[in-house]
């Protein structure tokens, strides 16, 4: 995996992570 993949993953997941946060939180 090349860093410039790495850091489009990261990206990927940071945006994720708080809307599934909120999706928890608001079920």
């Amino acid at each position: 995996m090349s860093k410039e993949e790495a850091i489009e993953v990261m990206a990927v997941v940071l945006e994720t992570l708080p809307n599934a946060m909120f999706r928890v939180s608001v079920e």
